[in-house]
């Protein structure tokens, strides 16, 4: 896996978009990625961190007072690294207490009804409208 990252977007004051192949189409590296960045006491000053699996980059809202651009990126990386190396503890704060205990397929189950129950309360809702 490839851990070099690539400045997209930094033209807007204390937000940056970065490239992260490593978290292209990989949710749970993502995830992963998003909450180092969000808990890791180091970056403290990072509010904000969403990353988008589809174009493998991660846009990061931060507090100019506690970090620069540099630090950022450094950070970014660091976090990078331990995920690309295994290090990565998976603690409390990373996992859903409800899904740990669900099976894969009761959990695949529960989402495929969502889903659907929702397309069918959508399309009631349309077909009311069109015909009111």
């Amino acid at each position: 896996m490839q851990d070099t990252l690539d400045v997209i977007h930094n033209r807007v004051p204390n937000r940056i978009r970065l490239r992260v192949p490593m978290i292209r189409h990989k949710q749970t590296f993502a995830e992963l990625l998003k909450q180092s960045l969000l808990r890791d006491e180091a970056s403290k000053g990072i509010y904000h961190a969403e990353p988008n699996i589809v174009t493998g980059s991660i846009l990061i809202k931060y507090h100019p007072a506690m970090h620069s651009e540099d630090d950022v990126l450094g950070l970014v990386r660091k976090a990078v690294q331990t995920i690309n190396q295994g290090k990565v503890e998976i603690t409390f704060k990373h996992k859903n207490p409800r899904l740990g205990k669900m099976k894969p397929a009761a959990f695949f189950t529960r989402e495929l009804l969502v889903s659907i129950g929702g397309n069918i309360v959508a399309g009631l809702l349309l077909a009311l409208m069109l015909k009111g």
